[in-house]
C-alpha cells in the first residue's frame, strides 16, 4: 500500500494504526510519504498514491473519496513560562510563527486571523508541527495549531490555550480515489485509524 500523511499526523495518529495494520495484516507491505494535502491528493489522482492521511479541503478532486475520521480544534500555543492567558492579547502582542499558509490548516488559521482582524507580527512561517512546538518552546513567539486527537508519545510541554466557541477546526480523513482496486485495503486502513482515534478520544490523553 502506497500511503500518504501529513507531517501533524506522523509522529502520533499514523504511526499507531499502521502498528495496528501490520498486527492484523502482517503480509501487507507499506510505503509512506509525507506531505502536503493538495501534495497528497494529487498524487491520489495521478496514481501515486494508494491513500492518504489529509485535511479535508473545501473542494474535494473528482472521484476522490474522503472518509473522516476526527476533527480538530485549532489552539493558541505558548511557552509554560508565559504569564498572559489571553490567546487574543497574545496575537497582538507576541512574535508570530506561522503555520505554512500552503496547507488546509495554515489557510484556516489564516482565514479565522482576518475574520477576527489580528493582525500578527509575523517572525517565521513553517510546515513542521515538530518545528513549531520546538520555537514556541523556545520563547520565540506564539503559534496556532491544531490541538492533536492522538498527539506524540513525547510532547514537549507547552501552554494550550482555547480560541473560543468559533475557533477553526480541522477534518481530518482518509482520502483514496473512488475506482482504488485495493477496496479491501482501503476498508482495513480506515478501521485501523478509526481504532486509534476511538481509543484516543475514549481515554482522553493528557495534555502536555
Amino acid at each position: 500500500v502506497k500511503f500518504g500523511a501529513l507531517g501533524t499526523t506522523l509522529t502520533g495518529l499514523a504511526p499507531q494504526a499502521m502498528a495496528v495494520l501490520k498486527s492484523e495484516y502482517p503480509e501487507v507491505g507499506l510505503h509512506i510519504r509525507p506531505g502536503l494535502t493538495s501534495t497528497l491528493l494529487a498524487d491520489i489522482e495521478r496514481g501515486n498514491l494508494d491513500a492518504a492521511l489529509v485535511t479535508k479541503p473545501h473542494l474535494m478532486p473528482a472521484g476522490v473519496l474522503f472518509r473522516p475520521l476526527a476533527q480538530e480544534r485549532m489552539e493558541l500555543i505558548a511557552a509554560t513560562e508565559e504569564a498572559e492567558d489571553d490567546p487574543l492579547k497574545l496575537l497582538k502582542t507576541k512574535p508570530f510563527i506561522r503555520f505554512n499558509r500552503n496547507a488546509v490548516v495554515g489557510s484556516l488559521i489564516d482565514s479565522w486571523l482576518l475574520s477576527k482582524d489580528i493582525r500578527v507580527s509575523e517572525t517565521m512561517e513553517l510546515d513542521s508541527a515538530e518545528a513549531i512546538a520546538s520555537m514556541v518552546h523556545a520563547n520565540l513567539g506564539v503559534s496556532i495549531m491544531p490541538r492533536l486527537t492522538v498527539p506524540p508519545p513525547d510532547s514537549i510541554t507547552l501552554k494550550h490555550l482555547s480560541l473560543g466557541d468559533d475557533a477553526p477546526s480541522r477534518v481530518l480523513g482518509l482520502a483514496y480515489h473512488e475506482d482504488q482496486l485495493k477496496a479491501q485495503a482501503m476498508d482495513a486502513l480506515y478501521n485501523a485509524f478509526s481504532s486509534v482515534v476511538e481509543r484516543a478520544q475514549n481515554s482522553g490523553p493528557a495534555r502536555a
